[in-house]
C-alpha cells in the first residue's frame, strides 16, 4: 500500500513571478492544495522535507498527510502528491500540486504496472516484452492505494498477451480500464520481422554508374542518348549567324529584331 508521510506547509497571499522567485531562493516551494468539496488554498512547503517525501517514495503516489498552517492553527489535510513541476535544465523544483482526498471516499487515480520474472518467450525464443499500458487506472480507498501493481510475465510465450481481465487486483482496489486491454505482450525477435519484411516486398536493384543529364526541354536522359523532343543529328534547322542578313525573301525569324542599317561610306575630300 501507498505510505502515508507527514509534511508541514502553511498558507502563502503572495503571488506573481517575483514574489514566487524570491520564496524558492529562501529554501521553500510555492504549491497548492485543491479538492472536488474544497477551496483551493496556496501553500508552501520546505524543500528539503519536500525532497525527502520525494526521493523515498516507491511508487508513483505519495499519500501525504498535510498539516497546513494557517492564521495561526494548523488544520491536517489527507492529499496526494498530484504533481512537481521541475525547471526545465535546472535541478530546481518549481511547484507542487496536493490533490486532497477523504479517508472514507473511494479515489481514482493511476498505478504504475512492473513486470516480474522474465517472460519464456523472451528467455528462450530470443522475443522481446514490451509495454502496452504502463499505468493502470485504479479505484480504492486512500488506505487501500498500491505503491506499484506488479506482474508476473514468466509464462508469456512469443505472441502471447496479459489483458486487464486476468489480472486479480490488490483488496479494496479495482481496475478501471476494458478487460480486454493489454497490459504486456511478448513480440517476435526483430531479425525475423525484418527478414519477413523483405521477403513479402523485395527491393529492385538500383543502376549505378548511369549519370543522368538534364535536356533541352527540362526532360531527363542518359548520357549518350538524345533528350526527348530534341532534333536529331542533320535534321536540326540551321541558325543564322548573330548579326548576319536574313536570306533574300525569307521572313526574319519571330522576335528578332531588324540588322541596322549600313551608314553611308563618308566622302574624301
Amino acid at each position: 500500500m501507498a505510505k502515508q508521510v507527514q509534511l508541514k506547509a502553511k498558507a502563502r497571499t503572495e503571488t506573481g513571478r517575483g514574489p514566487m522567485k524570491k520564496l524558492r531562493s529562501s529554501g521553500v516551494v510555492p504549491g497548492v492544495v485543491y479538492g472536488p468539496k474544497t477551496k483551493a488554498l496556496s501553500v508552501t512547503v520546505d524543500l528539503d522535507e519536500l525532497g525527502e517525501v520525494l526521493v523515498h517514495a516507491t511508487g508513483g503516489n505519495v499519500l501525504v498527510d498535510l498539516a497546513v498552517e494557517e492564521g495561526g492553527t494548523t488544520v491536517n489535510r489527507l492529499a496526494l502528491i498530484q504533481e512537481v513541476q521541475h525547471h526545465p535544465y535546472k535541478d530546481e523544483v518549481l511547484h507542487v500540486d496536493f490533490r486532497e482526498v477523504s479517508a472514507t471516499e473511494k479515489m481514482r487515480t493511476k498505478v504504475s504496472v512492473h513486470p516480474v520474472g522474465e517472460p519464456s518467450g523472451v528467455k528462450n525464443g530470443g522475443g522481446m516484452l514490451e509495454f502496452v499500458l504502463r499505468e493502470l487506472t485504479v479505484e480504492c480507498l486512500p488506505k487501500d492505494l498500491p505503491d506499484v501493481i506488479e506482474i508476473n510475465v514468466e509464462k508469456l510465450e512469443i505472441g502471447e498477451s496479459i489483458n486487464v481481465g486476468s489480472l486479480t487486483p490488490p483488496a479494496g482496489v479495482t481496475f478501471i480500464e476494458p478487460k480486454d486491454r493489454a497490459v504486456f505482450t511478448v513480440a517476435a525477435p526483430m531479425a525475423e520481422e525484418v527478414a519477413a519484411v523483405a521477403e513479402a516486398v523485395p527491393g529492385e536493384p538500383e543502376v549505378i554508374g548511369e549519370k543522368k543529364v538534364e535536356g533541352e526541354e527540362g526532360e531527363v536522359a542518359a548520357e549518350g542518348k538524345p533528350a526527348a523532343g530534341k532534333a536529331e543529328a542533320g535534321k536540326a534547322e540551321a541558325k543564322p549567324a548573330a548579326g548576319a542578313a536574313p536570306a533574300k525573301g525569307a521572313a526574319p525569324a519571330a522576335g528578332a529584331k531588324p540588322a541596322a542599317a549600313a551608314k553611308p561610306e563618308a566622302k574624301k575630300k
